[in-house]
């Protein structure tokens, strides 16, 4: 995986006062990852050194002045733009950016009155990043991630920097497993995709033979963030589960499942631009059904959303015939934001209405000691 990052947290001397800004964190992906520096006031032909630059965010209209009062805009933009076809160039999905820069800040920034001032924003190279669908995040939010990563005992492969299914953790509950789907899996998953009450409610046709399983595997089944779901077998003697386990293992330390029986993830949502949300997906077998434990496989999901990836906001939709699909999502303690009418068409080739729905970060930590999220719930 091919990733921008700020060259000043690489050990460039190209900050504003000719310095560097090492990472620690940010420069032991070079033993894992590609990474491709980027400086856009560099780019856009600042000098280094130069004096200090502030967006000044109290006008709508972008402009970036000096400390001297000298309008930077152009500079800035010319220096943002030819990052973005870098970036884009490179196939990056993902840049590191530097935390409060006038550039690269991302979430916030200094206000332009050069009075320590840091207010809610992003920078210009950062602006135009998440306009091309690029995420960036600051070196404050992929320490946050790393942390939350080891804290479940997967640190080495840090699930923000997945860019395929394989690349992420397996995670376990209570009576779940929820692992990136192999080939092997194509048997169980064709099992319970031919049922077309299953794929119908989804808004996909019923698998007709397991080459269609093998291609979802190989195709939705393979992106980052999305898991079979596969349920836990007893492992004493009275038919109880242990629960003393961490919630995410490597996966020679799984404990034994039956077949799998669904899948659930984390998508890009077709409804919205914002490279910083992802949508919550799922089906799961019939036999499966009502047993609460596809709300318990979202409400890891969720959680490993939140914490793991650093998202700002989980959404959700369902067809408005689906009565199932929107119990599980209130029992995840997602708002109704309201219908999309005609939203999408189901296999039969009819438009239907689409269920909105979404859940910010701030509102699933206050919520995370409610009883409303304890699994099977």
């Amino acid at each position: 995986m091919k990733i921008a990052v700020s060259a000043c947290m690489l050990g460039e001397p190209c900050r504003y006062d000719g310095a560097s800004k090492p990472v620690e964190v940010v420069g032991a992906l070079k033993a894992t990852h590609d990474l491709v520096p980027v400086c856009p006031e560099v780019a856009g032909g600042l000098p280094i050194p130069h004096p200090p630059c502030e967006i000044v965010t109290a006008e709508r209209a972008l402009r970036v002045i000096d400390a001297q009062g000298a309008d930077q805009t152009d500079a800035f933009l010319a220096g943002a733009r030819q990052v973005v076809e870098l970036v884009k160039n490179e196939g990056c999905n993902l840049a590191i950016l530097k935390a409060k820069s006038p550039s690269c800040g991302c979430g916030r920034i200094y206000d332009g009155t050069f009075s320590n001032t840091l207010v809610p924003g992003y920078g210009v190279a950062a602006r135009l990043l998440r306009g091309e669908g690029i995420r960036a995040i600051s070196e404050e939010l992929l320490s946050a991630c790393l942390q939350a990563a080891e804290a479940h005992g997967h640190g080495h492969k840090p699930p923000v920097l997945a860019s395929s299914a394989q690349e992420c953790p397996a995670l376990v509950t209570e009576r779940l497993v929820l692992r990136p789907l192999a080939e092997s899996d194509a048997p169980d998953v064709f099992a319970y995709c031919c049922d077309s009450d299953v794929g119908a409610d989804a808004g996909w046709p019923a698998h007709r033979s397991e080459a269609d399983a093998l291609d979802f595997i190989r195709t939705a089944g393979a992106a980052p963030h999305v898991f079979g779901v596969f349920e836990r077998l007893n492992t004493d003697e009275t038919g109880n589960v242990s629960c003393e386990q961490p919630a995410v293992l490597s996966a020679n330390e799984l404990p034994p499942t039956g077949p799998c029986i669904g899948s659930v993830g984390l998508i890009p949502d077709p409804q919205r631009r914002n490279p910083d949300c992802l949508m919550l997906g799922y089906a799961l077998a019939k036999p499966a059904w009502g047993r609460g434990l596809m709300t318990e496989a979202a409400r890891e999901v969720i959680r490993y959303g939140f914490e793991e990836l650093g998202l700002p906001l989980i959404t959700c939709t369902h067809y408005t015939f689906n009565n199932r699909s929107r119990r599980v999502i209130e029992k995840c303690g997602f708002m109704r934001e309201g219908t999309l009418h005609g939203g999408e068409a189901t296999p039969d080739g009819l438009m239907q209405d689409l269920a909105l729905y979404s859940l910010a970060a701030s509102a699933w930590q206050e919520a995370a000691g409610d009883n409303c999220f304890a699994p099977g719930a």
